[in-house]
């Protein structure tokens, strides 16, 4: 094959419904809104003739045109040491890319790719965000050669520096032969199940089906269900009898008593499926020194994890999972952050359910030598009760009070069910937040229904910080955080309160002399 490259024919038509799907919503508001208030006999702008809504197709002539000129003018090469890609006409653009700085080459093929046997290529370093190059569509030929491109000659740059803390296992197979793939998990048709039913993501589509349909007017297509259930006035007359003005209604009340089982069970039900469309064949094999994930029933994904990337793992498990002795699992990459693509999304999953008895098989091949069972967690500071629970005491105090002015007397009521539970819940959240600090990770542990578990690698620490409040310098403690390429702005890391003063600058001291004195690699 040679070595410079365009792209599919098909690239055309995938563009095309591509400004079809961008065009068709708005076109479609403005058609009957327009056609409604403006034209015809009797809109307020007679003079517009009817038909004038074919007009709007032209818009479809620059988007055609600017799809016409990419495929005519996108070339994709191999030169030496990295990928250069040019585009433009009148603006002409080329981008020189090293394979060693390439981190993730991830593909998308949906039912419309297998038809013409394409792929949508993602190209992505460690310096931002957005991607470095997004292809589409490619033929899956040039996709698999410039897969096998990139990988050889990124094993071949880490491997001139064997000293380096990152560089691969010098048993291992090189990308340049054929190097046999390790399974390393693989959910069944029982497991994808059981992760559906415990992600119980179900709601979520069935309030995004709803908003659509209310949007294009179906959402009355309920209202005779509901209604012959649940009147408009049913908690009106609910609160009215519990006043003891009115009498209980009976009928309405235990018809919705015997639908709230009923639509858990569909929650969980389509959940399940959702799983197993979206995941479905899910595998996560190691190649050498990648991590490979491929998985989708009706949209296939592949997508790649250097494992000498991986800046941070996090273990999550709800108490479900615990009870059925399962976790998942993610990681944070560098470059994987953004929270507008969806590589990010398709990367950080390493095993979305997992066997408590394989997570140690798959930490062994992020973290070698790494043992979370050995792990010497770490308590807060003896008085980080107290401190955690004044502010909790504030909040229930005002709450307290605004069901005063609401309810009066029946803000006591409020009071004692708030008050057990802000004790409980941050005497829990104190007792279950621990930290560690190793050679090779520094981790943290929270949650006591949802526990996380994270664990940043002290090689891939870009910052460390120490924080005191106020409170904190009069009570002699201190937080310390721990940043990574890869956190993003919600996700769980190592960010550890209520520590003792001398403990935690010990502690901060450490980290950061660990990580100015690692030659840190992207």
């Amino acid at each position: 094959m040679p070595s410079e490259q365009r792209l599919h024919p098909a690239t055309l038509l995938f563009d095309l419904a591509k400004h079809v799907k961008n065009f068709a919503v708005p076109a479609l508001f403005v058609i009957f809104g327009a056609s409604r208030s403006s034209s015809g006999p009797g809109g307020q702008s007679r003079g517009i003739p009817d038909g004038w809504e074919a007009w709007l197709m032209v818009l479809f002539v620059p988007a055609a045109i600017a799809s016409i000129v990419r495929y005519v003018t996108f070339r994709l090469r191999y030169d030496g040491d990295e990928l250069v890609i040019r585009s433009g006409l009148l603006f002409r653009n080329e981008r020189h890319i090293p394979f060693s700085r390439i981190q993730n080459v991830d593909a998308t093929q949906n039912l419309f790719h297998r038809l013409f046997n394409v792929v949508e290529v993602r190209v992505e370093t460690g310096g931002g965000k957005e991607e470095e190059a997004r292809l589409n569509v490619l033929p899956k030929a040039a996709f698999e050669e410039m897969r096998r491109r990139v990988f050889a000659q990124r094993a071949r740059a880490v491997a001139v520096a064997p000293d380096a803390p990152d560089a691969p296992n010098p048993q291992a197979p090189s990308h340049s032969g054929t190097p046999a793939p390790e399974e390393l998990v693989h959910l069944s048709l029982r497991e994808l199940l059981l992760c559906g039913f415990l992600e119980n993501k179900g709601m979520v589509l069935i309030g995004a089906a709803y908003g659509l349909m209310w949007e294009a007017g179906l959402g009355r297509i309920f209202d005779p269900l509901v209604g012959s259930t649940v009147s408009r006035g049913f908690f009106r007359d609910l609160f009215r009898a519990i006043g003891g003005d009115g009498p209980l209604p009976i009928v309405q009340l235990a018809v919705l008593v015997a639908g709230i089982p009923v639509l858990l069970i569909l929650v969980r039900v389509i959940s399940m499926i959702w799983a197993l469309v979206r995941l479905y064949d899910f595998r996560l094999v190691r190649i050498g020194e990648d991590l490979r994930s491929e998985y989708g029933l009706f949209t296939k994904v592949t997508a790649t994890v250097p494992i000498r990337r991986v800046q941070a793992i996090t273990i999550s498990a709800g108490p479900l999972h615990r009870w059925l002795k399962r976790a998942s699992v993610r990681v944070a990459t560098a470059g994987g952050a953004g929270t507008k693509q969806q590589s990010s999304n398709v990367r950080e999953w390493l095993a979305p359910l997992i066997r408590e008895d394989a997570l140690p098989n798959l930490l062994q091949h992020i973290v070698p030598g790494f043992d979370l069972s050995t792990v010497d967690w770490q308590p807060l500071h003896p008085r980080a009760f107290r401190r955690a629970i004044k502010p909790s005491l504030v909040f229930t105090a005002i709450v307290t009070l605004g069901a005063w002015f609401l309810i009066g007397r029946g803000a006591i009521a409020v009071l004692f069910v708030l008050l057990p539970w802000t004790i409980i819940s941050t005497q829990k959240y104190v007792t279950h937040l621990k930290w560690a600090d190793g050679e090779e990770v520094v981790a943290m542990r929270s949650g006591w229904l949802w526990q996380q578990t994270t664990l940043a690698r002290v090689n891939k620490i870009q910052a460390v910080a120490m924080h005191q409040t106020p409170f904190d310098r009069r009570a002699a403690m201190a937080r310390v955080r721990v940043d990574t390429a890869g956190a993003g702005d919600f996700s769980h890391r190592v960010d550890i309160p209520y520590l003792d003063q001398q403990i935690a600058r010990a502690l901060s001291a450490r980290l950061s002399a660990a990580a100015a004195n690692t030659a840190f690699r992207w």
